[in-house]
C-alpha cells in the first residue's frame, strides 16, 4: 500500500490554513463564550485531557524534558541544513521560501496552542458561572477589612498546626504525596461547582531547583504536553498553592486570577493545617501587596509588622530562597507574558494575577 503524503509546500500551506482558522474560531469564541464553554471547555477539552492523562500523564518524569530534548535536535537538524546549503553548498538564502516556512512553523504552533488548551482564555468567566458579583475594583476600606480578616485567620491557621513554633515552617510539616493530595482537593471544589473534575492532571517539580525561578516564574503549565510544573526550589510553604493554580490550569482555566482562586480553595478545604496555612500565607501576600498601594510607606511597615511571628518568619524564610534564585533578566519575563496575556483577552495582562482578591472577597460574602 502506498501512501502519498503532501509534499513540502502543500504541508506548509496546510498549516497556514489551520492556524487561521484556529485564529478565526478564537475570535468567533470572544464574542460566543457561551459556544466555548459548551463547545470546547466542556466538550472537546475533557477528552485532550484524557488523552494526556493517559498517555505523558503516565510518564514517571515530566514530559516537557522530552519535548525539550526534541526541540533541540530539530534545531540542530534545521541549522544544519542552513548552514550546509547556505555556505557549502552556496545555493544562498531563498527569503520566499525560508519566510512561508517561518510562517506556516508559527501558524502550526497557533494551532495546536489554541487546539490543545488556549481556547479556554475565551469561556464563560468562573464568577458568572458559579453566581459572583465582582467589583471592577476594590476601593481602601474593603482592601483594609480584607487585610483584617486575612491576618488573623493567617495567625489562628497556623497555630493548629502541630507541633510548630514560631521558627519557619518545613517541608516536614507536608506530605510527600503533595500532588496527589492537592489534585484531590482541587477536584473536590471543581465537583462542587460544576465542573469536569474527571482529569488527572499531572503536577511535576522540575530540577534543577531555580530553573524556573531565573526566568520570574514559580510555576508553569504547558499545553503542548498537558503538565504543569512547579519549580522545586520554592519554600515548602509555597508549593501547595502553587502546584494547586497549575493544576487548575491544566483542568482548563487560563485566566490566572481564577487558577489564583481555584488553588486558594484547594488549600483552605484540605484536612491538612499545614496546607490550609499556604493558601492563607498566599492570600495574605496578595492582599497585603494591594494594601501598601494605598499606605505611606511608614504606616504600610507599622501594619504589617502586627502579624505573628511566624508568620514573619516564614515570609522571611520564603523571600531567602527567592533570593538564591535572581531572575536572569529580571524585566524580561513579566513584560512577554503580560502581552501574550493581553493577546489572549486578559485585560489587565500580568495584574490579572491580583483580581484574586475581588474573587475571594466575593466568594466570602457568599458562602462564608
Amino acid at each position: 500500500m502506498n501512501f502519498n503524503f503532501p509534499d513540502k509546500k502543500k504541508r506548509e500551506s496546510i498549516w497556514i490554513k489551520l492556524g487561521l482558522g484556529a485564529i478565526v474560531v478564537r475570535i468567533l469564541f470572544v464574542f460566543k463564550p457561551t459556544w466555548c464553554e459548551a463547545i470546547y471547555a466542556r466538550g472537546i477539552f475533557p477528552w485532550i485531557r484524557s488523552f494526556f492523562d493517559h498517555t505523558l500523564g503516565l510518564l514517571p518524569f515530566a514530559a516537557i524534558y522530552v519535548f525539550d530534548v526534541i526541540l533541540v535536535l530539530w534545531l540542530i537538524r534545521i541549522s544544519t541544513r542552513f548552514v550546509k546549503r547556505v555556505f557549502i553548498q552556496k545555493e544562498g538564502v531563498r527569503g520566499q521560501g525560508y519566510g512561508k516556512s517561518l510562517l506556516a512553523f508559527f501558524m502550526g504552533l497557533i494551532f495546536w496552542f489554541l487546539f490543545l488548551w488556549g481556547y479556554n482564555y475565551a469561556r464563560v468567566p468562573m464568577a458568572e458561572q458559579i453566581g459572583l458579583e465582582l467589583p471592577e475594583s476594590m476601593k481602601f476600606n474593603p482592601i483594609w477589612n480584607e487585610a483584617m480578616y486575612i491576618k488573623k485567620t493567617c495567625i489562628e491557621a497556623r497555630q493548629e498546626i502541630p507541633n510548630l513554633d514560631t521558627n519557619a515552617i518545613t517541608a516536614a510539616a507536608y506530605p510527600d504525596d503533595l500532588e496527589e493530595v492537592m489534585r484531590s482537593s482541587l477536584k473536590e471544589v471543581l465537583k462542587e461547582y460544576g465542573y469536569d473534575y474527571r482529569g488527572h492532571v499531572r503536577g511535576r517539580f522540575v530540577q534543577p531547583k531555580g530553573v524556573l525561578l531565573h526566568f520570574n516564574s514559580s510555576g508553569v503549565y504547558f499545553p503542548f504536553t498537558g503538565e504543569g510544573h512547579v519549580d522545586d526550589g520554592l519554600h515548602p510553604v509555597s508549593k501547595p498553592f502553587t502546584i494547586a493554580h497549575e493544576l487548575s490550569h491544566g483542568y482548563g482555566f487560563g485566566s490566572e486570577d481564577v487558577c489564583n482562586f481555584l488553588g486558594f480553595l484547594a488549600c483552605v478545604r484540605s484536612d491538612n493545617p499545614a496546607i490550609r496555612y499556604s493558601g492563607y500565607l498566599m492570600y495574605w501576600r496578595y492582599v497585603y501587596g494591594s494594601l501598601k498601594e494605598f499606605m505611606t510607606e511608614e504606616n504600610y511597615q507599622t501594619e504589617r509588622a502586627t502579624i505573628s511571628r511566624g508568620m514573619y518568619n516564614d515570609m522571611e524564610a520564603t523571600y531567602a530562597t527567592l533570593d538564591r534564585y535572581p531572575a536572569l533578566i529580571p524585566f524580561l519575563q513579566p513584560a512577554i507574558y503580560d502581552v501574550f496575556l493581553k493577546v489572549q483577552g486578559v485585560e489587565d495582562g500580568i495584574e490579572s494575577y491580583d483580581r484574586m482578591i475581588l474573587l475571594v472577597s466575593s466568594w466570602r460574602k457568599k458562602y462564608q
